[in-house]
């Protein structure tokens, strides 16, 4: 996993994410701060009592709203073992890894989540993670796929992901249908694998 990912775009694309289910945190609950310090020591110049003592309440009501959003707020980052349900590494023959995970988020969601780093420096990129709705059929060769239909938190958008297992075998596939042999993950192992994978993204 000591790929060196080069995606200014994906960068942006993590940082923009900040407030979605798969994001990061949102810091916007301190930006309503410096603002009422600044009317609440105006209002004293213009010598209005009542629009002074007025303002800092209406200032705060506002302050509360964002402050309520970002407590809720649920990120990658913040997946514990204990939330894992599956966990799957697999590399291409060209060198393209991917980390497939599957866990419940702590509102009980069901959430899956695919980073996919191509080995070339000029592919970008991508990682998917939302909720999902999955269906499964086994094939001639005993490999039972089973496709989940994920709404990114990035996006917005529908993507078609999954995994295939056998006996002895675990396969990913990505949204274009392509297929890789992986390794299951214990559940710390995932998130260790996951944790690097947002790093990765961050660079």
């Amino acid at each position: 996993m000591k790929k060196k990912v080069v995606s200014i775009v994906l960068t942006a694309v993590m940082v923009a994410a900040l407030t979605t289910a798969c994001g990061g945190k949102s810091e916007t609950a301190a930006a309503p701060a410096p603002a009422e310090e600044t009317r609440t020591e105006a209002a004293p110049e213009a010598e209005e009592e009542p629009e002074a003592e007025a303002e800092p309440e209406a200032e705060a009501e506002n302050e509360a709203e964002p402050v309520d959003d970002g407590a809720e707020d649920f990120t990658l980052l913040d997946v514990s073992n204990e939330m894992i349900d599956a966990g799957v590494y697999a590399v291409s023959e060209d060198g393209t890894e991917l980390v497939f995970s599957m866990f419940t988020e702590p509102s009980g969601t069901p959430m899956a989540s695919l980073f996919i780093f191509p080995a070339d420096d000029e592919s970008v990129s991508d990682v998917i993670c939302g909720a999902y709705t999955a269906e499964s059929e086994t094939d001639e060769d005993g490999i039972t796929w089973t496709v989940l239909t994920v709404t990114d938190a990035y996006t917005g958008g529908e993507f078609e992901i999954g995994f295939g297992e056998s006996e002895e075998e675990v396969y990913i596939f990505d949204t274009a249908g392509n297929a890789y042999e992986g390794q299951y993950l214990s559940a710390d192992d995932t998130i260790d694998y996951m944790g690097a994978a947002v790093n990765l993204l961050a660079e």
